[in-house]
């Protein structure tokens, strides 16, 4: 190995104090912003003030990139973008929650590892200055490491000059990187090029966060789909046949319950379970004599239970018309009540 004994001046070790500081900083956030949500009963009530809260994590991911210099790269802004977008999109404190935590440090490590990529560019770029390549004959593979506490070392030695060896240690700064940095570069005809942009650790670890990721959206699009358990605020809507009703206009049957699902969903029901039953873009409801069938299951009638997960006061809303439909034309009565958290069963083939 051939090493530049280039020390690392005491401004670096504070650029990487800080940025393992902001990142202790925004997981702490996240976490207490759960704990302000879910702990402490009526300190988050303020769907829009908690949103100012999650919007100053953006801005304070924002200013990283920016001090690093990474704000313009793609991955950045789309990371930033994003993590907003799910901010706006949240209807109530628990999807907020929810968007924190699964955006607040994965900013931040897309962040880090522009950061990373774009000094991995730098000292590629400076190594094709090297005038000493273009004499090199042949195919030549080398090894270049930045380290924090060694660093610049080249193998194997002698490939590079003093002078670019010197500018790496100047422009690349080993004490900004998060992590130590290797580069396995093959040099041909007088250019360098990478051969492996990430070492093995760092491509366990990228491919551990994109299941990590692949997970969670798999579990929303199941859960959205009816096929995994749904939690949140919502209503749970109670039917029942008019007072000593035997007529048929004064029970309850399977169209007033499609009917009641379809306003759900139109105010924006994110779940809705009828009975024990959750719905899904297959399930039918229907009569067979006396029972109604959801799932092609007998679900318990007088009163008929649906329930939905989605903002309350909008579904108990959405539900006026059919509620005074059923109370005044043939006597049913329709109760609705808001809850803060409610569950949904997975539907179960």
């Amino acid at each position: 190995m051939r090493r530049a004994g280039i020390a690392v001046s005491a401004d670096h070790r504070l650029m990487t104090a800080l940025i393992l500081m902001l990142f202790v900083n925004t997981v702490l956030a996240a976490v207490g912003f759960y704990l302000l949500n879910y702990r402490i009963p009526g300190v988050a009530d303020q769907l829009g003030n908690m949103q100012a809260v999650a919007k100053d994590l953006v801005e304070y991911n924002r200013q990283l990139a920016k001090n690093l210099g990474v704000e313009a790269r793609v991955p950045v802004r789309e990371s930033l973008s994003r993590f907003n977008y799910e901010i706006d999109l949240a209807a109530n404190l628990n999807e907020l929650s929810k968007a924190i935590l699964a955006n607040a440090s994965r900013t931040q490590e897309r962040i880090l590892q522009e950061f990373e990529a774009r000094q991995r560019e730098t000292l590629l770029s400076l190594i094709n200055q090297d005038p000493a390549l273009r004499l090199l004959e042949g195919k030549q593979r080398l090894t270049v490491q930045v380290s924090r506490d060694q660093g610049i070392q080249v193998e194997p030695a002698g490939l590079l000059s003093e002078q670019t060896l010197l500018s790496i240690a100047q422009t690349v700064r080993p004490a900004e990187l998060a992590q130590d940095l290797t580069m396995d570069v093959e040099v041909d005809q007088g250019r360098a090029r990478l051969l492996m942009p990430l070492d093995l650790q760092e491509q366990v670890r990228a491919l551990a966060r994109e299941v990590d990721t692949l997970r969670v959206a798999l579990h929303e699009v199941r859960s959205r789909a009816g096929f995994a358990e749904m939690s949140g605020p919502g209503v749970i809507v109670r039917i029942f046949d008019a007072e000593n009703g035997f007529t048929n206009e004064a029970i309850i049957h399977e169209t007033d319950v499609r009917d009641t699902v379809n306003e759900l969903f139109a105010a924006g029901a994110r779940g809705v379970a009828v009975a024990n039953q959750r719905l899904t873009a297959s399930s039918a409801i229907r009569c067979v004599g006396p029972s109604i069938l959801v799932n092609d299951e007998r679900i318990p009638v007088n009163p008929v239970v649906i329930s939905a997960v989605g903002d309350p006061e909008v579904l108990a809303s959405g539900l006026d018309i059919i509620r005074i439909t059923l109370q005044v034309t043939r006597n049913l009565r329709v109760e609705i009540e808001k809850l803060p958290t409610l569950t949904l069963p997975a539907h179960i083939r």
